[in-house]
């Protein structure tokens, strides 16, 4: 049986560090967004919703959104809404009029999915997650 291809960690990596550069370029031009490392790893799919092979893993990357007002959280999940409508993205859960907000998408070529997500504290978190993969890309070694 053939092993199924995928990106690797690290092209997988390079392509969420790619789609959170493009959202956080999309943010309103005032809004001061200082990112800083919430979450860059990678865990096992225990279930993957595409019924693929056990074995293989998902890779994240979350940020904080600092700088960036509570009374203006709004203002900037709709503009991550309107970027992600305009770049193709499907949404998978839109909570942006609950308290605490959240928007989830998933891109339609490569099966990334985004999110943007307020914290109790009013805090913003901006994340993109993998397709499950093979770290290796599925290479027979």
């Amino acid at each position: 049986m053939e092993t199924m291809r995928t990106l690797t960690h690290e092209q997988a990596r390079t392509r969420a560090q790619e789609h959170i550069d493009r959202a956080i370029a999309a943010l309103p031009s005032d809004v001061s967004v200082t990112p800083t490392l919430k979450r860059d790893d990678a865990m096992e799919c225990d279930r993957p919703n595409d019924k693929g092979p056990a074995g293989r893993y998902e890779v994240g990357k979350t940020y904080w959104l600092d700088d960036v007002p509570a009374e203006r959280n709004g203002e900037v999940v709709d503009a991550l809404s309107a970027h992600w409508s305009e770049a193709g993205f499907t949404v998978l859960a839109d909570r942006r009029s609950s308290e605490d907000r959240f928007l989830s998408v998933q891109h339609p070529d490569d099966g990334f999915r985004m999110s943007i997500a307020e914290s109790v504290e009013g805090d913003l978190s901006l994340g993109a997650s993998s397709p499950c993969i093979w770290l290796d890309g599925g290479t027979d070694d």
